[in-house]
């Protein structure tokens, strides 16, 4: 994405077992409207089509067996939500169908093949690389003339997630003053809130799993009048205001007038969109994949935890290695209390500077290219990264479950895999001073910064008719006056949970003003060999093909 600023601007359980009796009802139903189709044509003049018995007989069996399958779908998705990699004695014990009138003498869950690395072909995310492990469900329903057999391909898909220009798991709020163009695919699993004051250009896919709606969350009484165009599947611009209204959730004919329009390019949930969520327990935080490893964390949530996958730790001061043997890095961590003034949290921060010149010099970088670093010390700890220009050879991904800071140009030169995994991100220019930081607005004037890294990180929400949270444009905290001054940066923006350290909410012109945004997808983040070590994955289960058997 490229923009100018002036600074001016699950479902949940019930639901699914709900959906799966459904699925019995909606045969049931199917098979009753068969019988009444039959009734009625008797009655007809002759000439007309007539159902025969033997017709019906095959049609009611028909249906009997797809809903036998569609059963089977709907409890394996129940399954890997909280299993995700299930024996087949566990898939043997998912309960079986059951339809007055017809037996199931074949019916099957089962693995088929291991887990493929592939661009992913069938489904919401279709285009994509992803993994996938597939499963098949064969039914064969029979009455007492006649029997059909239908079988269903599901695929589990894991996608790693810095393939998206951005992704957000809450509310995903883009309401900028100046224009901005996205190169990458856009998601939410939540709504999405998208309007401008002069325009917005998306070149890629538009995704949300909630409702679009051409307003703002915190006033919904207005539609800004900017532009909002999003590339077709023929890559043409098509724009959301059709000449006399807005194109969004809003209208009755929302979902066919966006796939005419767009040929799916832009989607919501009218659409069935599928969540794409990390691989925790259904009821996890996303938050905890950065917070310390605990007592009683399940095989699951280890998995995803970067604790765990972190090849050093530094932790309340004391630096070990993942099996805790310690380790002496000098010059590298750096703890001092009230270290700077942080003007919209209204506090003076307790930091650990992590100089990342000596981690290269000393070499001292972790042997998997994964730091976790988190501390308890004073009462508003952070970690802030310093002379970070150039990152070891392979690559870094830090994560931590506190406020970091960035400090001046972030992996320029050359260029690596990196992410940078936090609860609230805020960028430092090169010309900031810690001696200046509670000083007047005017006395902290930025300098241009460049950074290139994947950011996981969380927001403030918004709140319904009432305030903004600064939206995607303001997702990178900024503490200088950076009026007419660039910040470029190129990567992958995630944010998959609200913030729970860093919580003051967003104002604009006290404590700073924006930059001009240079911002936009890294393209090279298509290639897995460009991926930062660790690359998290969100999951999704997926119906594919079908075919009868018999």
């Amino acid at each position: 994405m490229t923009m100018q600023h002036d600074g001016r601007k699950g479902r949940g359980k019930g639901h699914i077992k709900q959906q799966r009796g459904m699925v019995l009802v909606l045969a049931v139903l199917l098979v009753s409207g068969l019988l009444l189709i039959a009734g009625t044509s008797s009655l007809n003049s002759t000439g007309q089509t007539k159902i025969t018995s033997v017709e019906l007989d095959n049609t009611r069996t028909f249906y009997a067996a797809e809903a036998g399958v569609e059963w089977g779908a709907s409890e394996l998705r129940t399954l890997l939500l909280s299993n995700l990699d299930p024996t087949q004695e566990q898939l043997n014990q998912l309960p079986s169908p059951s339809i007055q009138g017809f037996t199931f003498n074949r019916y099957q869950i089962a693995k088929t093949g291991a887990l493929t690395q592939e661009t992913i072909s069938s489904g919401d995310y279709t285009g994509l690389y992803g993994y996938v492990q597939r499963y098949v469900v064969q039914a064969r329903a029979s009455s007492n003339r006649r029997s059909a057999e239908i079988q269903r391909e599901i695929q589990h898909q894991y996608i790693p997630l810095f393939q998206f220009g951005v992704f957000y798991d809450k509310d995903l709020e883009i309401i900028p003053g100046p224009t901005m163009t996205f190169a990458g695919r856009v998601h939410t699993n939540a709504n999405l809130y998208m309007a401008a004051e002069t325009g917005i250009s998306c070149n890629s896919y538009v995704t949300a799993v909630g409702a679009y709606r051409h307003y703002r969350k915190d006033n919904n009484a207005i539609d800004p009048p900017g532009y909002v165009r999003v590339k077709d599947q023929a890559g043409v611009y098509q724009d959301v205001w059709r000449g006399s209204y807005w194109l969004d959730s809003r209208r009755a004919t929302w979902a066919p007038d966006a796939l005419a329009l767009w040929g799916g390019m832009f989607r919501d949930q009218s659409h069935g969109l599928a969540v794409l969520k990390l691989p925790l327990p259904p009821a996890s935080d996303q938050h905890v994949i950065v917070e310390r490893g605990v007592v009683g964390d399940d095989a699951t949530t280890r998995e995803a935890k970067y604790w765990y996958k972190a090849a050093i730790r530094y932790v309340d001061g004391v630096l070990t290695d993942s099996l805790g043997n310690p380790l002496n890095h000098p010059g590298v961590y750096t703890y001092t209390a009230n270290k700077f003034w942080d003007a919209r949290q209204s506090r003076w921060m307790d930091v650990v500077d992590i100089n990342i010149s000596a981690m290269v010099a000393g070499g001292y970088s972790p042997s998997n290219g994964i730091l976790y670093v988190t501390n308890n010390s004073g009462d508003a700890p952070a970690i802030r990264l310093i002379n970070a220009q150039t990152l070891p050879s392979i690559g870094l991904t830090i994560a931590t479950d506190l406020p970091l800071y960035v400090k001046g140009h972030y992996n320029t030169t050359p260029k690596r895999g990196s992410a940078l995994l936090c609860d609230a991100i805020t960028l430092l220019s090169p010309n900031w001073l810690d001696s200046k930081s509670n000083q007047a607005l005017n006395n902290r004037v930025a300098t241009a910064m460049s950074i290139n890294a994947c950011i996981m990180t969380g927001h403030v929400s918004s709140v319904e008719n009432s305030s903004y949270s600064g939206g995607l444009e303001n997702l990178f905290r900024f503490l200088e006056k950076w009026t007419g001054v660039s910040m470029t940066f190129r990567g992958s923006i995630i944010d998959l949970w609200f913030s729970q350290r860093a919580t003051a909410p967003w104002s604009y012109g006290v404590f700073y003003t924006a930059p001009n945004r240079n911002w936009g997808f890294d393209t090279d983040l298509l290639s897995p060999s460009n991926w930062p070590p660790g690359t998290p994955r969100v999951h999704t289960i997926q119906r594919a093909a079908w075919r009868q058997i018999s």
